[in-house]
């Protein structure tokens, strides 16, 4: 703006005007309506964001009704039309106002499956009143590692040398222990009305039913349960074999 504005005083000043300076045009158009904006369709016209290819790219991106996953990527549809993969992905982020979501990955049910699931659904639903369900204790066990996991992508080491060959060994190696490193177990239950105690299992008991319910249940998980609720409440698990048993 600075540099216009000298401009102008300028071609006061002299009563010139330079056609060569790229201001010129600006200047004219605010002159003219007020504004620096360019007049609506101005510009090089558009060659490939047409109607027909803005038709062709929507079918080819979007999953095909009952072919769940027949969607192409902007690089697929670049090959198949000849339409260059900027233009496509210009269609779809401006033309097509489309955005991309990543797919999460899930278990796979089957038919008879979902109907399970749903039949259990409403039986728990009948089943769980809201007075029930706050009384109702959830409970699950976790294993601990004395490894903490690294991430290769973050544990990285910058030095200022030309190769790699120049930086210390001691600096880019990391120690790690055997799969059998030191790990400890350890049981929670939670509810509306609170949480229990960790119970830490035994490190080399064996989880079996005999010490799941004399140790962590007995011992552990019931008492404290009892003494937020009393003896009425519901106690929920998971079906892990111990359990089970």
């Amino acid at each position: 703006m600075l540099y216009i504005k000298l401009f102008i005083e300028r071609e006061k000043n002299t009563g010139q005007s330079a056609p060569e300076c790229p201001f010129n045009d600006l200047i004219k158009r605010i002159d003219e309506t007020g504004s620096a904006d360019r007049k609506r369709g101005t510009g090089r016209h558009r060659s490939v964001r047409m109607p027909d290819n803005i038709a062709v790219v929507d079918e080819l991106i979007c999953s095909q009704e009952s072919q769940r996953g027949s969607s192409k990527s902007p690089r697929e549809i670049s090959r198949e039309t000849g339409i260059s993969r900027r233009s496509v992905q210009r269609i779809v982020k401006h033309d097509l106002q489309l955005k991309a979501y990543r797919r999460r990955e899930v278990h796979l049910l089957s038919d008879a499956d979902k109907l399970k699931r749903l039949t259990a659904s409403k039986r728990l639903l009948r089943r769980l009143t809201k007075a029930k369900l706050t009384r109702s204790w959830f409970s699950d066990e976790k294993v601990f590692s004395v490894q903490t996991p690294t991430n290769s992508q973050n544990d990285r080491v910058y030095a200022n040398a030309a190769v790699k060959h120049d930086v210390p060994v001691a600096r880019l190696l990391k120690g790690r222990k055997h799969d059998f490193s030191q790990k400890i177990m350890v049981s929670v239950a939670v509810s509306n009305l609170g949480k229990t105690s960790l119970v830490f299992v035994q490190p080399g008991a064996k989880l079996d039913s005999s010490y799941y319910c004399d140790v962590v249940l007995n011992q552990g998980l019931i008492p404290d349960i009892q003494k937020l609720s009393g003896n009425k409440f519901t106690f929920q698990q998971d079906g892990a074999p111990a359990h089970r048993s």
